[in-house]
This record gives structure tokens, sequence and C-alpha cells, in this order.
């Protein structure tokens, strides 16, 4: 065999071994080197921004209710409220 094959294919094989090295071995995913999130961790960080969110428009509800002398609502009556309007939707489209 020609020493230059033997060198050019002994080259390749050993980027290749270096590279999978760095992949096998290497803290974190290929995602986080190229600034990415995994499918799931974006979904956790959406369902952490809603409730913030929810939270943060129930207070402002129960500050205009509390300045107009109201009792305050919590989040579940505010669920309950809006799985009976939708309820009551679906019905009124059915009829």
């Amino acid at each position: 065999m020609d020493s230059f094959t033997v060198v050019v294919v002994g080259g390749l094989v050993a980027v290749g071994v270096v590279f999978w090295l760095l992949g096998r071995y290497y803290p974190g995913s290929g995602l986080e080197q190229i600034g990415q999130r995994s499918a799931r961790e974006l979904v956790e960080r959406r369902e952490a921004l809603d409730a913030e969110d929810l939270d943060q428009m129930l207070a402002a509800h129960n500050e205009r209710r509390r300045a107009r002398g109201e009792p305050e609502v919590t989040a579940a009556e505010v669920e309950a409220r809006v799985l009976r309007e939708l309820s009551e939707q679906r019905r009124r489209h059915e009829d």
C-alpha cells in the first residue's frame, strides 16, 4: 500500500475518532452549543411564563375589585367561570 494512502486514511480515521470522542464526552448537548433549546425546554418555559402572566393578571384584576369594594377572586374561581362560559358557548353552538 502506498504511504500517501496510509497517511490520508489514518488522518481521516483520526479526525473521525476525535469528533466522536468530542460528541460522546463533551458536557452539554449539541443544541446548547449552538444556542438552541429543546422542545421540552421551550414548552416548560412557555408554561412558566403563562403561569406568571396569569398571576399578574389576577393580581391586577383583584386590585381593581378592591378599589371598587368588591371581594377578590381566586384563580380557581376564574377557571370555573371560564369553563362555565365555554360550556355555554358550546351548548349555544350546538343548538
